[in-house]
């Protein structure tokens, strides 16, 4: 098999459990948890930097809130048996980037590696982000490129795959829809600051010996269990977060 058929084939299997497998990615946390020591002993100053970390996973949120306000139904979804993509998306963040989901969702992830200042982790973390997810878009591209042909191919050539170019940005074609972003992104969001207060959790544990959150961290998890229950209410419970064609 052909080294390019054999990155979209691998990539066809990685994209029906990426919603799962990335989570592997967070075992090296809790080995780096084991080794971690607050910079020049100051809890303060690790307090800093924690903030700046969740700062990074909130940019990748802001990216991933771009992508799920603007695009229509049927596109960039979390579909995971096949590819879907009722038409291409080329307006917005998707011209600035051709896949800004996987870019969001690599700062959310480095916002957590970033957590114990481990630079090996760090960048063991990069490598595998990009080994993995690479063969995903690999996949993605080669099923756009078959579904839209030329329209596809001239978005690719106009279009950085990863790393963002902000001056090509277009106005994306529909209007930002907020009860679609918290529709699909509140889980997101629940997860990733649950991620941080386990992980406050763990550098407590090996630095005191014991379980405790002060500072702003209660105030977090009280924020992020407050959001859940009140976006899963009305999700379930209501209709007050759909709309008709996204």
């Amino acid at each position: 098999m052909e080294l390019k058929n054999h990155f979209e084939t691998s990539g066809q299997w990685l994209f029906r459990w990426r919603s799962y497998l990335p989570a592997v990615l967070l075992l090296p946390l809790i080995f780096a948890a084991s080794n971690f020591e607050r910079p020049w002993g100051r809890h303060d100053v690790q307090e800093f930097w924690e903030l700046f970390c969740i700062a990074v996973t909130l940019l990748g949120l802001t990216v991933r809130v771009l992508v799920a306000g603007f695009v229509p139904g049927g596109t960039s979804g979390r579909n995971t048996k096949k590819q879907v993509a009722d038409s291409l998306n080329t307006t917005g963040i998707y011209s600035v980037c051709r896949h800004p989901l996987y870019l969001g969702n690599f700062l959310v992830a480095l916002g957590w590696a970033m957590f114990y200042h481990d630079g090996w982790l760090i960048a063991v973390f990069c490598m595998a982000f990009w080994l993995y997810y690479e063969r995903i878009m690999m996949t993605e591209e080669a099923f756009l490129r078959e579904k839209f042909g030329d329209e596809f191919r001239t978005w690719a050539a106009q279009t950085p795959a990863f790393i963002p170019q902000l001056r090509k940005w277009k106005k994306p074609e529909l209007r930002f829809s907020v009860r679609t972003m918290i529709r699909r992104e509140y889980l997101t969001f629940v997860g990733a600051m649950l991620v941080f207060v386990t992980l406050e959790l763990l550098e407590h544990w090996h630095v005191e010996g014991q379980v405790a959150l002060e500072s702003f961290w209660p105030w977090l998890l009280a924020l992020t269990g407050m959001t859940f229950l009140a976006v899963r209410l009305l999700h379930k419970c209501t209709r007050c977060l759909a709309e008709e064609g996204r």
